[in-house]
């Protein structure tokens, strides 16, 4: 079901999108549920470097993006196992909180700052989130020798063996 966002498009330039590189999936791959086959990637564009390395790695992946009318808040596929995204970061709180609804394992690339905040914290350690934390910044742009800022990968039902675990890249 095709819906239109309440939620304002990022735009392109100004930093708005940052495109998830593909060193950044392949660290999340052996902690995916072993269970999962089915990954929901909700801001999937149409060179998804997400879908393209899950699907490299033999998990089905069903792609939907807000541009194409598949509003994460108002739409949700019928059947899938895990969400795995590279939500905007300007509406990360939203994003978080409509994915606890939802209560699907997800992995969720996003700044390393995002543990902070009380409301935030509330909502993790009700929720037990756990954090994959790379050793290095993830170069988002081409461009650029690396992004300004950590990012890391938030995860929840995704029975890790630790809730922080810092992972060598």
């Amino acid at each position: 079901m095709k819906t239109e966002s309440k939620f304002k498009l990022m735009s392109n330039n100004s930093w708005g999108e940052l495109y998830t590189p593909r060193e950044a999936v392949k660290m999340i791959v052996p902690y995916i549920p072993k269970n999962v086959q089915t990954i929901w990637e909700c801001t999937a564009i149409d060179d998804s470097k997400i879908a393209d390395e899950l699907n490299h790695n033999y998990y089905n992946v069903i792609k939907s993006h807000i541009k194409d009318g598949y509003n994460f808040f108002e739409y949700e596929p019928e059947n899938y196992d895990m969400i795995i995204t590279n939500p905007p970061y300007k509406y990360k709180n939203e994003f978080l909180e409509r994915a606890f609804k939802l209560n699907k394992p997800f992995m969720f690339l996003l700044p390393l700052t995002t543990l902070e905040g009380k409301k935030r914290c509330d909502l993790f350690r009700k929720h037990k989130i756990q954090v994959l934390i790379p050793n290095k910044r993830f170069n988002f742009l081409e461009k650029k020798s690396g992004a300004w800022f950590q990012t890391s990968w938030f995860c929840y039902k995704c029975n890790l063996t630790n809730d922080l675990n810092f992972i060598n890249i």
